[in-house]
């Protein structure tokens, strides 16, 4: 598999990120490099290595507690609805 040029105007337009057209061949180039390690990576023999899912069990959890927000920080808001803050939509 290879990135091409129009992958990257299409994934740059969904990442929201301006790419100078000078800049494209680079891009296509280091995404062609990341992928060509991904592939060597799936070749790699991890039948024998045991499942690293107990790494997580000494993780902490917070508690999903609703905090109060300070007025000032709500004061300053460009804009709000109901005591919360309004954000453009960036998933099309």
């Amino acid at each position: 598999m290879s990135i091409t040029k129009e992958d990257v105007g299409k994934i740059s337009r969904l990442a929201c990120i301006k790419i100078p057209d000078a800049e494209f061949e680079n891009v296509c180039d280091g995404l062609n490099n990341v992928l060509n390690f991904v592939e060597q990576l799936e070749q790699v023999d991890c039948s024998s290595v045991d499942d690293s899912g107990e790494c997580v069990v000494g993780m902490r959890e917070r508690s999903d507690v609703a905090i109060p927000c300070d007025p000032a920080v709500m004061d300053n808001a460009p804009q709000k609805e109901c005591n919360m803050f309004v954000v453009p939509k960036v998933i099309s």
